[in-house]
C-alpha cells in the first residue's frame, strides 16, 4: 500500500501523496493541482517520505551505470526500480536521484519506463534510437530551411507580380501548362519536392491541413493551396486541379471487351442512307438518323452486343456514370476499343470509296399526321453511315443535290439523302410544335464551349442550325420511342422523369425570360417507374441514345437486348439500384465538368487582360443587385450596379478582378 508522503508516477508525470482518505489517495502534481485517485492509479517511485515534488538531481555517471546494466547482444534486459539506477548513477537513492533516472528513462535515449521500473536499452537499441533522432532532428532542419524558402519565394513573387500590374487571387501572367513554374525552380532546392507535393495534395482535395501549412501560411482550404502554389509559381494558371480534387477517373477503363455477344440477327439496313450528324469537334458518333419513306429510324450505337450485366466492363461503367468532357481531354465511359468497334461511320470500309458497315442498335419510329407515335420497331442492324457537322448538313439539305465543295461528307450525296434530311427536319418542328403544346419548356439560352488545345484555349460559340435542332428533336423521339417499347411489354427499365416546372406565366420578355423559365425546371429522375417528363412535353422518355457516353443508356441497351434475345432481363430492383448507383458515380464528373469550364474560361480572361465585351442583365439579385450573363463567355456575374436598370439591359463589360483558385470574377460596367 502506498503511504503518504510517497513520490509517485500519475499518468506519466510525477506527483507526491498528500495524505490518504480512506481507500482513495490526495495527489498533488507539478501545476499544483490535487486529485483524488486510488491506489492502482498510481506507480510509487519512492516511498518518501517528500514534502513536495523534488528538483530532478543532477549530474552523475550515467553511461557507467548504463554499461553495468545493458543486456548482451541476443539477451532481453531487465527491468530494475529507478533508485537501483539511482544508486549506480549518483551513489544514492533518494526522491531527487529517483526522479532524475525516471526522467532519463522517459526520454528514452539508455532506458526505457515500465511504470516506475526502467527497463536498459540494449547497444542495438540504444544505436536506433539515437540514429531515429537524429533523423527527426535532421527533418525537423530540413522543415525549417523549406518554411523559410517558401516564405521568401512567396514574398519575391509577391513584389514581382505588384511591380509588373500582375492580375489579382494568386494568378500568374503568363501561359505554361503547370509544373515547377517561374521562380519556383530557383527558390527551392530539390529536398523540397516532398513538401511541395503535400501542399500539392492538399490543392487537390487529397491531404488533411497539418501543422506545415500553419508555419508557411496555408489556410486550410484546397483553393487556399493552389493560391499558394501560384503564389510560389510552383503552378501556373495551366494547372486544372478540378477534375482530380472532384475524385474523377483521368484515364479510360483497360478492360478488354467481350466478343460480339451473337444473339441477336442483324438487319441489314445499308442501303438505307443513314446519316451521323454533330458538331465538327465531335469524335465519338453514337447516333444517327435516317427516312425510309414512311418512317423514321434512330441508329444508335450498340456496346450493349458486348457487355452484359455484372461483366468487367459494365460494373466499370457503372462505377464512372459517365464520360468526363473536360476542355483538355477526355476520360471515356468505356474502354478505347468500344469507340473503334461501335462509333457509327467508323472502321474500315471492305471495298475502298465505299463506306464501312456498322453495328447498331435501331427504332423505327411510325408517326402519324400530327407527329404522334403510332409505332415503334427495335431490331439489331448492320448500316452505313454518313458522317457530317450541323452545317454541312444544313448545306446538303438545301442544296438537294450534293455537298458542298471541300465538304468533309464522303463524296456527293443525292436528291434523295438530301429530301430525307428536309423531311427529318420537316417532322423535326412537327415534333417540337407537339412538344411545346404538351407543356414542353423550350430554353434557348446563347452557348459556348471551352477548349483548350496544346496549352492554348478558346472560347468558340455554338451555333444553333436546322440540323442541331433536327438531331436534337430525332434523339427526344428515340427516347420516348425505346420507353414506349418497353412499357408495352412490362420490361423493367430505366425512365427518365421529370416533374412540371413551376408557373412560366408571367415570365419576361428576351434573355431575361429564358433564364427565368430555367429556374423553374425541377430535376430529373432515372427509375423504373414510368412517368412523364413535363419539361420536354413527353408522356414517356428514356435516355436511350448515348450508350458510349452514359451508363443508364447502357443499361436501357442491356435491358432492350435482353428481350429482344429472349433473355431475362434486370428486374425493377436491379434496375433502381444501378440507376442510383450511376447517378451518383456521375455527379463527380458533372462538378469537375464545371468547374474546369470556369476554370479555363478565367485562364482565357487572364492571357487576354483587355478584353471587353457584353453583358445582358437576366435577372434580380436583391437590392441594387443584378444577375447579368455575358454571352461570348457564357458566364454569370451577380453586379452591384443600382437601381436605375432594368432587365435585358446590355452593359459594356470589362474585368474588374479574377481569383482563379476560388472561380470568381467580378466584372465592371461602364
Amino acid at each position: 500500500m502506498i503511504a503518504s508522503k510517497a513520490l509517485v508516477i500519475y499518468k506519466n508525470r510525477p506527483a507526491f501523496v498528500v495524505e490518504r482518505r480512506d481507500d482513495k489517495l490526495e495527489i498533488r502534481l507539478e501545476d499544483g493541482s490535487s486529485l483524488r485517485v486510488r491506489d492502482k492509479d498510481i506507480e510509487e517511485l519512492h516511498p518518501g517520505p517528500v514534502q513536495g515534488i523534488p528538483s530532478p538531481a543532477e549530474g552523475g555517471d550515467f553511461e557507467t551505470a548504463w554499461s553495468m546494466l545493458a543486456p548482451s547482444e541476443g539477451e532481453a534486459g531487465a527491468a530494475v526500480t529507478a533508485r537501483e539506477v539511482a544508486e549506480l548513477v549518483f551513489g544514492a537513492g533518494g526522491p531527487a536521484e529517483s526522479l532524475a533516472v525516471w526522467m532519463a528513462g522517459v526520454e528514452g535515449l539508455l532506458f526505457r519506463v515500465e511504470g516506475p521500473r526502467l527497463l536498459p536499452l540494449s547497444a542495438e537499441e540504444r544505436a536506433r534510437e539515437a540514429d531515429k533522432r537524429a533523423k527527426k532532428e535532421g527533418e525537423t532542419a530540413a522543415r525549417q530551411a523549406f518554411v523559410e524558402r517558401a516564405r521568401r519565394a512567396k514574398a519575391a513573387r509577391g513584389k514581382a507580380g505588384a511591380a509588373a500590374g500582375g492580375v489579382t487571387g494568386g494568378a500568374v501572367d503568363g501561359g505554361g501548362s503547370g509544373g515547377a513554374a517561374g521562380g519556383a525552380a530557383g527558390a527551392f532546392l530539390p529536398e523540397d519536392e516532398r513538401f511541395l507535393l503535400d501542399i500539392e495534395a492538399q490543392a487537390y482535395g487529397k491531404a488533411v491541413k497539418g501543422k506545415l501549412w500553419a508555419e508557411i501560411g496555408i489556410g486550410e482550404s484546397a483553393e487556399d493551396a493552389q493560391a499558394w502554389l501560384m503564389a510560389v509559381g510552383r503552378w501556373d494558371e495551366g494547372v486544372n486541379p478540378h477534375p482530380r480534387r472532384s475524385g474523377c477517373p483521368l484515364s479510360a477503363p483497360r478492360i478488354e471487351l467481350a466478343p460480339d455477344l451473337g444473339d441477336l440477327e442483324r438487319r441489314d439496313l445499308c442501303d438505307l442512307e443513314s446519316w451521323a450528324i454533330d458538331n465538327a469537334w465531335s469524335h465519338d458518333p453514337d447516333d444517327a438518323v435516317a427516312w425510309d419513306g414512311e418512317a423514321v429510324w434512330v441508329h444508335v450505337a450498340d456496346p450493349a452486343s458486348a457487355i452484359l450485366p455484372d461483366s468487367a466492363a459494365e460494373r466499370e461503367a457503372l462505377g464512372r456514370g459517365m464520360t468526363l468532357y473536360l476542355p483538355e481531354f477526355t476520360s471515356t465511359l468505356l474502354p478505347p476499343e468500344a469507340l473503334e468497334r461501335f462509333g457509327l461511320g467508323l472502321g474500315e470500309a471492305e471495298v475502298p470509296g465505299e463506306l464501312p458497315v456498322s453495328p447498331a442498335l435501331s427504332f423505327r419510329i411510325m408517326l402519324d399526321s400530327e407527329g404522334a407515335i403510332d409505332s415503334v420497331e427495335a431490331c439489331a442492324s448492320l448500316l452505313r453511315v454518313r458522317r457530317t457537322h450541323y452545317a454541312e448538313a444544313d448545306s446538303i439539305a438545301a442544296a438537294g443535290a450534293s455537298a458542298p465543295d471541300g465538304a468533309s461528307a464522303q463524296g456527293a450525296q443525292g436528291a434523295q439523302g438530301a429530301a430525307g434530311l428536309r423531311r427529318l427536319q420537316e417532322i423535326a418542328q412537327l415534333r417540337k410544335k407537339r412538344r411545346l403544346a404538351g407543356g414542353a419548356i423550350d430554353i434557348e439560352i446563347p452557348e459556348v464551349r471551352v477548349f483548350v488545345r496544346e496549352g492554348e484555349v478558346s472560347i468558340e460559340r455554338l451555333p444553333e442550325t436546322r440540323s442541331s435542332g433536327m438531331v436534337r428533336e430525332m434523339m427526344l423521339l428515340a427516347g420516348e420511342a425505346a420507353a414506349r417499347w418497353a412499357f408495352e411489354r412490362r420490361l423493367p427499365f430505366p425512365y427518365y422523369s421529370q416533374e412540371s416546372p413551376g408557373e412560366a406565366a408571367g415570365l419576361p420578355e428576351g434573355l431575361a425570360g429564358e433564364f427565368a423559365k430555367r429556374r423553374l425546371m425541377r430535376a430529373g429522375i432515372t427509375g423504373p417507374t414510368p412517368s412523364a417528363h413535363r419539361g420536354l412535353g413527353l408522356p414517356f422518355y428514356s435516355q436511350t441514345t448515348s450508350p458510349l457516353r452514359r451508363y443508364a443508356d447502357l443499361l436501357a441497351h442491356m435491358q432492350i437486348r435482353a428481350a429482344l434475345a429472349g433473355r431475362p432481363p434486370l428486374d425493377e430492383d436491379e434496375v433502381m439500384r444501378r440507376s442510383a448507383l450511376a447517378q451518383a458515380a456521375a455527379a463527380p464528373n458533372r462538378q469537375a465538368e464545371r468547374a474546369s469550364e470556369a476554370h479555363w474560361t478565367l485562364v482565357w480572361l487572364l492571357r487576354h487582360p483587355g478584353w471587353e465585351g457584353e453583358g445582358i442583365i437576366v435577372g434580380a439579385a436583391g437590392p441594387g443587385a443584378w444577375t447579368v450573363y455575358v454571352p461570348a463567355l457564357g458566364l454569370e456575374s451577380r453586379m452591384k450596379l443600382g437601381p436605375n436598370h432594368e432587365l435585358n439591359e446590355a452593359l459594356a463589360m470589362r474585368v474588374a478582378r479574377i481569383d482563379l483558385p476560388r472561380l470568381d470574377v467580378a466584372f465592371k460596367a461602364d
